[in-house]
């Protein structure tokens, strides 16, 4: 049995009914994270001026979250996709090395606003791709050599998901996984490390892509025999592994995914948690700090680039991370912004060094860690380790810091009392129907 052949055998399938009550909940915790992602991202640049741009021309029945702008399927789909990645805070799955939820939920939630789905058809729909995006992804671990997560595998993911939601069979569902597969994408990490934005629509392209698949396997195309392993072997540095498929059902990859508390790239996160679990014990003005020596693994240690110059190469700095949190007393969306790319921010930055020493690499990949040695201007030295970041299951962050994280994102779109009522109705997707949970997140105008 080809790899496509297994997914659609299972999501063609599933049903509400058959999730256990442990991923009801976490879906909701996740669809209301990616949301509260997107509506924060929503207003950004050039984020904004793309949808706007779509509006003067094409109106539809898909909400832009946290705008009131309403698109065609594809386009609003695909704002959505960029929103929500552009602030690096959307949810994120260790084992798949990438972020299932916003390859995976737009998509699906256009598809179910445009048809008036009801929540527990979104969900099964959305927990269907979710769980196919990670296996896929985990059969692509180790990716070749230059290669970004983002826009590579997820596409397989949305096209489950989009399929489960618009009824197809196995048949067809199954064609429209292969014919998914061959829209991955070429994605290359250096455009983040080099600030060009393209990086930032990695994802969300899957979107339009998926939906394409779907809707031509409903037209009865078709694709490759055993098409994703076909189309995806040459981004990987291994092949694709098909042993991950073989879990459909019995492990649910969802219940084992993070949430950000950082908004910058997860690989900053360790750092960041290990300077934070500094400052909580010791009182350190920026100015007083004369140098600052970050341990990491290899994938974080090439994040080092200290003079920033954009939102996106920042967040894919450990230097800047670390000086910005310093400066600003904070790690959030503000804290990359480019009002925060400053000078004395850079020269903080300078003192910062990184490298990959051998007890994180032999700690791979069940540890990610980092360990942050600042030595201070009068001699002192303080040292901090993290085995793990915050916001997966070996440190897991409370329900009420995810809601402060979404009204944090949300209330300056929605106000702080209508984006505390967002939270309580995205965070049971299942209770209402799609309308009412994009509804939620629309200001007011």
């Amino acid at each position: 049995m080809t790899l496509a052949n297994a997914i659609a055998s299972f999501t063609t399938q599933l049903t509400y009914d058959e999730l256990p009550a442990d991923v009801r909940d976490r879906v909701g915790l996740v669809v209301a994270d990616t949301f509260g992602a997107i509506v924060g991202g929503a207003s950004t640049e050039p984020v904004h001026s793309l949808s706007d741009r779509y509006h003067r021309t094409e109106a539809g029945p898909v909400s832009v979250l946290g705008t009131d702008v309403q698109l065609p399927v594809n386009r609003g789909a695909l704002c959505n996709g960029i929103a929500g990645v552009v602030l690096e805070l959307d949810e994120g799955h260790k084992l798949a090395a990438g972020h299932p939820s916003i390859h995976v939920l737009p998509a699906v939630l256009a598809v179910a606003e445009r048809d008036d789905l009801s929540g527990e058809a979104f969900v099964t729909a959305f927990v269907a791709g979710y769980e196919t995006a990670v296996r896929i992804a985990r059969g692509c671990t180790p990716l070749a050599d230059g290669y970004h997560p983002h826009g590579v595998w997820g596409v397989v993911g949305a096209a489950a998901a989009v399929a489960h939601a618009t009824n197809l069979d196995r048949s067809q569902t199954t064609n429209a996984l292969r014919i998914a597969a061959n829209h991955a994408q070429h994605t290359r990490f250096e455009a983040a490390l080099e600030g060009a934005t393209v990086r930032d629509t990695y994802a969300a392209m899957n979107a339009p892509a998926a939906l394409f698949a779907v809707e031509q396997a409903a037209a009865g195309f078709t694709g490759l025999e055993d098409g994703i392993s076909r189309h995806l072997e040459g981004i990987t540095a291994e092949g694709v592994d098909p042993a991950p498929v073989e879990t459909l059902g019995d492990r649910w990859e969802i219940t084992s995914g993070y949430f950000k508390v950082h908004a910058a790239c997860r690989y900053t996160h360790p750092t960041l948690d290990a300077l934070e679990d500094l400052l909580e014990s010791e009182s350190i003005q920026p100015d007083a700090v004369s140098s600052v020596t970050v341990e990491t693994y290899p994938a974080a240690a090439t994040l080092t680039e200290a003079n920033p110059t954009t939102r996106l190469e920042a967040k894919f700095s450990i230097p800047f991370a670390v000086a910005t949190r310093l400066r600003n007393g904070d790690s959030g969306k503000a804290a990359f912004e480019p009002v925060a790319i400053t000078d004395e921010t850079w020269t903080l930055a300078e003192r910062v060094s990184v490298e990959a020493t051998q007890p994180f690499i032999d700690a791979l990949p069940d540890s990610r860690g980092a360990r942050v040695t600042m030595t201070l201007e009068d001699g002192r030295e303080h040292t901090r380790t993290v085995t793990q970041a915050r916001g997966g299951g070996e440190r897991p962050i409370t329900e009420a810091q995810l809601r402060e994280k979404f009204r944090s994102l949300a209330a300056p779109t929605l106000g702080e009392e209508r984006a505390l009522e967002a939270w309580e109705t995205v965070r049971e997707p299942a209770a209402v129907p799609v309308s009412l949970l994009t509804q939620a997140c629309r200001p007011d105008t």
